[in-house]
């Protein structure tokens, strides 16, 4: 078996699940466009053991300087140079790239999809062009033009898709016209199940702060009713959302770990204010007993039962977060409620439910497709 990963510069729910996989199976060697060692071991990401194999994006000059879609075009020739054909098995975890890599005709060439590539397929993509500096536009419509239909054909190569959420199995069928298995993706609930959970009267945001996570208008919300709220993480929408957050807004940046399992057991309130993929971030809230206050969108209708483990809210407006809010705060939360919610997302079942999808599209074998 081999591993294929889009990139390793960066740390999220997707960093999450090839870790898990790189784990599950520690002799197979994990190809990946770029990997800055250094920085993810900083972000919290686990040493790996097997090798990790670069591509030659590794030495572009600029590539850190520069936004990512600047080099979009290359990620798909970046995977090609990688010939993986001499595997009988390959598992990739891709949003965009990793599943074109070069496989042979005796290779069963399984997908874990975190989403169908944003820029591409339109994923809240307004989102990112209302705050795309206007001489930017014009290159990230030409990158869409381009890489559209080479990301389409890709797709057709996979032999199965397993999708993070039923939202993203829907996403793979409208982009791609394939069905997915899905895996919902690995939580480690158990580092946040014996915390303490109190209330210090502050609501939390822990997320990369990119424009599609809508965390503008909780901010809003706030700065409008004198509110606490905690954002932790880093991001290309960071400097935008400093400027815009007021007196009680504390922006910390990157937070080890332990700090981040402090403040998911002290909050008031986890909030979820954009439409995720999955949203790993609400598993572990309700891990540590805590409610979600969540965007009625995306992977959060899958994790979160209204009334019971937190509430979900209609349109990203201030003005509906505000009256989910009065909703937490008049409401009685069990913090057992949330923490048994969240087993079902327990890093031990992702194993199992992936294991059980590779082996069946082995026994299909390379020529079936689901």
């Amino acid at each position: 078996m081999a591993l294929a990963h889009d990139y390793l510069d960066q740390y999220g729910g997707g960093e999450r699940t090839i870790a898990a996989m790189a784990e599950r199976y520690p002799a197979a060697p994990l190809y990946t466009s770029v990997y800055d060692r250094a920085r993810m071991r900083e972000l919290g990401f686990p040493e790996l053991v097997q090798p990790v194999v670069v591509s030659f994006m590794q030495r572009l000059p600029l590539r850190g300087r520069l936004p990512r879609y600047y080099f979009s075009v290359l990620y798909p020739f970046a995977f090609r140079t990688f010939d993986l054909g001499a595997y009988d098995v390959v598992l990739s975890c891709s949003t965009f790239a990793a599943k074109g890599v070069t496989v042979g005709p005796r290779t069963v060439h399984v997908c874990y999809c975190n989403t169908p590539p944003r820029f591409l397929w339109g994923f809240d993509s307004d989102t990112e062009a209302r705050v795309m500096p206007s001489y930017e536009r014009p290159l990230a419509h030409l990158a869409k033009l381009v890489l559209r239909p080479i990301d389409r054909r890709t797709a057709q190569r996979v032999n199965l898709f397993v999708a993070n959420s039923h939202n993203v199995a829907e996403r793979i069928r409208a982009a791609y016209g394939r069905e997915a298995t899905v895996v919902h993706p690995p939580v480690d609930i158990a580092r946040f199940m014996d915390l303490r959970a109190r209330d210090d009267g502050f609501l939390l945001i822990v997320s990369r702060l990119n424009a599609y996570k809508r965390i503008d208008y909780v901010i809003d919300a706030c700065n409008a009713r004198g509110l606490s709220l905690v954002i932790a993480g880093t991001g290309p929408w960071g400097q935008q959302l400093r400027a815009r957050a007021g007196p009680t807004v504390r922006m910390l940046g990157a937070v080890p770990d332990a700090e981040v399992d402090r403040l998911m057991s002290t909050c008031t309130a986890f909030v979820l204010p954009g439409e995720e993929d999955f949203g790993i971030a609400a598993v572990e809230a309700m891990a540590a007993g805590k409610p979600v206050l969540a965007l009625r969108r995306g992977g959060a209708i899958e994790t979160v039962i209204d009334g019971v483990t937190g509430v979900l809210y209609d349109d990203a407006t201030p003005e509906s977060f505000l009256r989910a809010l009065d909703t937490v705060r008049s409401g009685r939360w069990d913090p057992e409620v949330a923490r048994e919610r969240s087993r079902r997302f327990d890093k031990a079942r992702f194993v199992e439910d992936l294991d059980r999808a590779i082996q069946g599209a082995v026994a299909r074998g390379p020529g079936a497709f689901h």
